[in-house]
């Protein structure tokens, strides 16, 4: 259900099915490292993960959870490089 205006909110993910996946317990440090690396919750990057090898297209609530981390990426990066500006030059 989408936020209305007068309730904030995250906005509707829309219909979405849900499932319980079991795996070897060692792969999940892996699966939320390359969830961090991406900036994206481990359930996206599972749905990402699971439709990139199914051949479907990666869910739209995914493409832009990974838009968000890119730029936020693309901020601290600029902000690092300003920063480096900013540093005092020693001779």
């Amino acid at each position: 259900m989408a936020p209305s205006a007068n309730k904030p909110g995250r906005r509707s993910y829309g219909p979405r099915a849900g499932r319980t996946v079991r795996y070897p317990e060692a792969y999940d440090q892996v699966f939320e490292r390359l969830a961090d690396e991406a900036g994206i919750p481990v359930s996206s990057w599972l749905a990402l993960a699971v439709s990139k090898q199914a051949g479907l297209e990666v869910p739209d609530y995914v493409q832009d959870e990974l838009r968000r981390a890119a730029q936020q990426r693309a901020i601290r990066e600029t902000e690092r490089e300003m920063d480096m500006l900013d540093m005092p030059k020693s001779a």
